[in-house]
């Protein structure tokens, strides 16, 4: 087989195919010295779908379009497609048409690659109206030729939470992945971890209004024109490294608030242009070196902006990083610093600049050239199946209680990775299943896997306890989408008398939609100092219960409400949420008890009213900081709603912002009630067409800073940039803000060392 050979084109810095490679298409040669997705050693399920059963080769040689795109035909609500290790070559768009929900595409990682060798300009791989899927391990090569790698072009349904995994796009010439749905339909509450984009024109891009809550994480950009493109939408990029973009890394036009939190850039022209006048950014812990343009490597002229523990090296000389473009720009920083150049930010600027003093913490990256795209990744190994191997039917009729029991035990008791695996189907239990135990797996298909309750009414469908490096995913327990059911919990998890980690990813509880916090979902009781959870995707209610000496870190969790309760004084862990979406809820957060959270991207839209504070008077303080996208509420005629703070006697400190305030309803009210002391800390925050209403029936203190508002009309100019004595927060007092910065610097220590571990 002859290998074709590669060069690199100087003015377009794109990796280029030679003529001789036009019999026999391999990946492009990678640089020894890069990371690379990993290598995933899957042992294929009993109900996935070969693609090479379809006829395809993966041969680098034969036309394996056909084939694909009958293998994606096949293709139904909960099935997996896959892709063995091969180089297939595809000559025309493959495309997923749905409507589809639960489906996921599974290759070997950086051992299974699409080639394409059709026509300049075509479009790889393209989907249709597909949510709840998953795309995990493939490896897209456009040669140069093709423009689009992945086209989400959904004009059939609304796709949502749809998880892109171990993937790789090189010399694409427009865009490696391009969101651009049609009618009313967008792609949102999607993810991109530990995928890797090289030599495109763009990497992502997404264009439309409600292409929402886009979350990059473990990400690598390597010399695109643009990587990151948002325009309309929002995004979270965090833990990311940007390698040579010829424009920018990120380029930021979003809708509502965004951020970019412990993010590199080495040789880039530019790190981030943000402009957008209603959008706030939080820019936090990012380390650039050698952007090459005068214009600075941070352009604003937007929202209110916090910026802080970022570090700028090795640009033009003499010129500081950040240029501050608009007359109205609120800017809050802390602890940034320039190399070769006196300051960090241009003293020409017109905005406003809030500096806040130091804190006790600080950031945790080390230098720009700090990456975390991961060349290793564990996948299960053993598998023991429900079905095949201990008789489940999974057909909505059967009992399978002691069937699933059996299989879970069977992989508790080999350990080494191997997984307890439900293949797709719907699966009566009637009595607890109890998962404990070291270092295996539990879980099947994603959403079209569903645990459905058939016991006695008020029961728990699964207790999880002492689980150290255990793992439940890809399955739905109770979710609403499943039908009726009877229990009161779907996933309890009590605390641990040993040291204990637990991974929920992709399982689908309870809460979607129904306005019932108090109701199912997942149920975390007196959890310890021991214990340790981690949450790479989940949808549905949460409910901590004495909960406060464990580590908890919420990476992206979608839907329901969260509470957060519990009388034991015996606090000081971490609550801890990163991506979190609460959609038609009654509220999104309830923090009783006094307890505290730190929330760094939390985007409430379409709820009746937004966070619960309640506390007792013989109860230590609490403090609450909370950063987010957008609050938005829908009036649903009860004369209350759109509240965004109801507190009842809460005693501490609430620092609210950076977030954005929604036109849906033009005033939004706070209320503190109680005898409790209660500070309120508004920072950041844009108003976009709406104000506050704040009454207060007990010692509340509202301290405004650098927020922004755009008038509701013409008369209205409380809130508008012209009326800067909206802040009532003096200089002297900016340390306060301190705490608030420390509690997200908290926040990414513990991202840091549970899920990136390996970054260097």
């Amino acid at each position: 087989m002859q290998i074709p050979t590669t060069f690199r084109s100087a003015a377009s810095g794109l990796l280029l195919w030679s003529a001789c490679a036009a019999s026999s298409l391999l990946p492009a040669t990678l640089a020894a010295d890069d990371p690379q997705i990993p290598s995933l050693a899957w042992t294929p399920r009993s109900d996935w779908l070969n693609v090479k059963d379809a006829g395809a080769a993966g041969d680098g040689k034969t036309d394996d379009t056909a084939a694909i795109q009958k293998a994606l035909e096949t293709i139904e609500a909960g099935s997996t497609l896959y892709l063995p290790p091969g180089n297939y070559r595809v000559t025309q768009t493959v495309r997923l048409n749905g409507p589809l929900i639960g489906v996921s595409v599974i290759g070997h990682g950086r051992d299974t690659t699409l080639v394409w060798d059709g026509e300049a300009g075509g479009k790889l791989f393209a989907d249709d109206g597909v949510a709840y899927a998953r795309y995990t391990g493939i490896q897209f090569d456009g040669r140069g030729k093709a423009a689009v790698g992945f086209h989400h072009d959904s004009h059939k349904r609304f796709e949502t939470e749809v998880r892109h995994v171990h993937l790789a796009f090189r010399n694409f010439t427009d865009a490696a992945v391009l969101a651009e749905p049609r009618d009313r339909y967008a792609l949102a509450e999607t993810e991109f971890n530990n995928c890797l984009f090289e030599d495109c024109g763009r990497g992502v891009v997404f264009v439309s209004f409600n292409d929402y809550n886009y979350t990059f994480d473990g990400c690598e950009f390597r010399r695109c024109g643009v990587a990151i493109d948002c325009s309309h939408g929002n995004f979270y990029a965090r833990n990311t490294h940007f390698v040579g973009s010829r424009e920018v890394d990120i380029r930021s036009r979003p809708e509502h608030g965004s951020s970019v939190r412990r993010c590199t850039s080495v040789g880039s022209r530019q790190f981030l242009v943000h402009h957008n006048g209603v959008s706030p950014m939080t820019v936090q812990d990012c380390h650039v070196d050698g952007w090459t343009n005068p214009d600075g490597a941070v352009v604003l002229s937007s929202a209110p902006v916090v910026m802080f523990d970022c570090a700028f090296t090795g640009g033009p000389a003499g010129q500081p990083p950040v240029n501050i473009r608009a007359g109205n720009q609120r800017l809050v920083v802390s602890e940034n610093r320039v190399t070769g150049a006196p300051h960090v930010i241009r003293p020409a600027h017109t905005g406003r600049v809030y500096a806040v003093p130091a804190g006790v913490r600080r950031g945790s990256l080390t230098s720009a050239s700090q990456r975390f795209l991961r060349s290793e990744a564990e996948v299960p190994g053993r598998v023991f199946d429900a079905k095949t191997d201990f008789g489940a039917k999974g057909d909505g009729r059967s009992d399978d209680t002691a069937a699933i029991q059996r299989t879970i035990d069977a992989a508790r008791e080999h350990g080494a990775g191997a997984i307890a695996y439900l293949p797709t189907g719907r699966y009566n239990i009637r009595e607890t299943l109890h998962i404990t135990g070291s270092d295996f797996y539990v879980g099947g298909t994603g959403f079209r896997t569903s645990l459905v309750w058939r016991g006695a009414e008020g029961g728990t469908m699964i207790h999880v306890r002492n689980p150290q490096g255990v793992t439940l995913e890809n399955i739905a327990v109770g979710n609403h989408d499943a039908g009726q059911m009877k229990n009161a919990i779907d996933v309890l998890q009590t605390g641990s008398d040993r040291p204990s980690r637990m991974t929920y990813d992709g399982v689908f509880a309870y809460g979607m939609y129904q306005k019932r916090p108090e109701v199912k979902g997942f149920h975390f009781r007196g959890l310890t100092e021991h214990d340790t959870v981690v949450t790479p995707h989940v949808q549905g209610n949460l409910r901590f219960t004495d909960s406060a000496r464990a580590t908890v870190l919420l990476n992206c969790s979608y839907e329901g409400s969260i509470i957060v309760e519990g009388r034991d004084s015996r606090r000081g862990g971490l609550l801890g949420s990163m991506t979190r979406l609460a959609t038609i809820t009654t509220h999104g957060l309830y923090l009783r008890d006094n307890h505290s959270i730190v929330m760094s991207d939390f985007y409430v839209e379409q709820a009746m009213d937004g966070i619960v504070l309640e506390g007792q008077a013989d109860q230590a303080p609490g403090r609450a900081t909370i950063q987010g996208a957008k609050v938005d509420f829908t009036h649903g005629g009860k004369g209350q709603d759109g509240m965004v703070l109801d507190s009842r006697n809460y005693h501490g400190e609430v620092f609210f912002g950076p977030n954005q305030f929604y036109a849906s309803l033009p005033r939004v009210p706070i209320r503190h009630t109680g005898e409790a002391e209660l500070d309120l800390f508004l920072w950041a925050n844009s108003f976009y067409r709406t104000h506050l209403e704040v009454e207060s029936k007990g010692r509340l203190r509202v301290h405004r800073i650098a927020n922004h508002g755009v008038a509701i009309d013409d008369k209205d100019k409380s809130l508008s940039h012209e009326n800067r004595a909206e802040d009532n927060l003096p200089a002297s007092e900016f340390h306060r803000l301190a705490p608030a910065l420390d509690d997200l610097r908290r926040l990414g220590e513990v991202d840091l060392a549970l899920n990136h571990s390996d970054a260097n």
